[in-house]
């Protein structure tokens, strides 16, 4: 049985802020304070787009663990030459997704791509916290 299609709102306007989960650790680099590419790679497993929360809390949700998140100004994210879009998904409150990336695990020309956009796109997002969000005691943390 094919997923069914998500119902996808307009563009967000360019200055409205997104925020991208790090769900997993090699997605920001804690000493440097930075987001890497890894976190905008958009893999075949994703094939309606990049999930990012409308607010820190979204972007989590559903997580059983997460290492902090980024922030991302949405205008810069559509100026970039490439056709990117931010549409909010309709049927997930607070649900948005970045559209219109290549896969990384595509062809070599999407790969070749996908690492130019990601790279543009780490240039543009913001790391709010490389701690797990919203903080939790040890205890509560699951055990992986």
């Amino acid at each position: 049985m094919a997923a069914q299609p998500l119902t996808l709102g307009d563009r967000l306007a360019d200055d409205a802020s997104v925020f991208r989960a790090f769900a997993v650790e090699g997605y920001r680099h804690r000493k440097k304070n930075k987001v890497r590419r890894k976190a905008f790679y958009r893999t075949k497993d994703h094939a309606d787009g990049l999930s990012v929360g409308m607010s820190p809390e979204h972007a989590v949700a559903g997580l059983a663990v997460n290492y902090g998140y980024c922030s991302i100004r949405v205008g810069p994210v559509h100026q970039l030459p490439h056709g990117l879009e931010v549409r909010p998904d309709l049927d997930s409150q607070g649900h948005a997704l970045l559209l219109n990336l290549p896969f990384i695990d595509g062809t070599d020309q999407e790969r070749e791509m996908a690492e130019v956009i990601a790279g543009q796109l780490v240039k543009i997002a913001q790391v709010v916290t490389c701690d797990c969000f919203p903080p939790r005691p040890a205890a509560a943390m699951p055990n992986l």
